[in-house]
C-alpha cells in the first residue's frame, strides 16, 4: 500500500481542514495562547468526549472534536511517512498547533 500513499498530499489536506475548522471557531493559529489552550484540550480529549460532542449537537464542541481527530490523523500520517523513511512535515498551521501538543 505504501506505493500509492502520498503523504505530502494527505498532510496538505489535513492542514487545510485544520485551518478551516480553526476559522470556524474564530481561532487564529498565530495566537500562541489560543493554540496552547486548544492543544491542552486536545491532550485530554478521549473517545467518550467525542461521543458526547456529537450527541450534544453543539457546533463548537463538534468542530473541536473534528480538529482533535485531524490532529490524530496528522500524527499518524507523519509516523507512517517516517516508518517509510519519507521526509514530510506539516506547514504553518500544524506547527503552530502541534508544537503545543508535545510540550
Amino acid at each position: 500500500m505504501s506505493q500509492i500513499e502520498n503523504h505530502w498530499a494527505e498532510i496538505l489536506h489535513i492542514e487545510t481542514e485544520l485551518l478551516r475548522k480553526m476559522a470556524a471557531l474564530d481561532l487564529d493559529y498565530h495566537d500562541e495562547a489560543a493554540m496552547a489552550r486548544l492543544a491542552s484540550e486536545c491532550k485530554v480529549f478521549g473517545p467518550a468526549d467525542a461521543d458526547a460532542a456529537y450527541a450534544s449537537k453543539d457546533r463548537e464542541r463538534i468542530t473541536k472534536a473534528e480538529i482533535f481527530a485531524l490532529a490524530s490523523l496528522m500524527i499518524r500520517t507523519m509516523e507512517s511517512a517516517a516508518r517509510e523513511r519519507r521526509d514530510v512535515h506539516g506547514g504553518e498551521v500544524w506547527k503552530a498547533f502541534g508544537k503545543h501538543l508535545y510540550s
